[in-house]
């Protein structure tokens, strides 16, 4: 015996005679053959939808902004100045 049947815990081994009778017996017979096919295109979609709303939250919480101050002194927030104000890399104070 394992630890697995000691504590209750459905062990799958495939190809044994229980395995058999869980999938005669469950949902996993609507599927036939093709339950790995789905089972991958399943995760493979639960994936790239984890990454989408990581993405989403490191674009919102992570990303460096300025508060620059322009030609007329108005303040704005832009993403896509430097430090200094200046579009493109740092290349020092003018």
């Amino acid at each position: 015996l394992s630890v697995a049947d000691y504590t209750g815990f459905l062990y799958v081994r495939t190809g044994t005679p229980e395995y058999v009778r869980l999938i005669e017996q469950g949902s996993l017979r609507t599927f036939g053959g093709h339950t790995t096919v789905i089972a991958a295109f399943f995760s493979a979609f639960v994936s790239m939808l984890m990454f989408c709303v990581w993405w989403y939250f490191g674009k919102l919480y992570c990303t460096a902004f300025y508060y620059v101050k322009g030609e007329r002194g108005r303040i704005s927030m832009k993403h896509d100045v430097t430090a200094f104000g200046e579009k493109g890399f740092a290349q020092g104070i003018k």
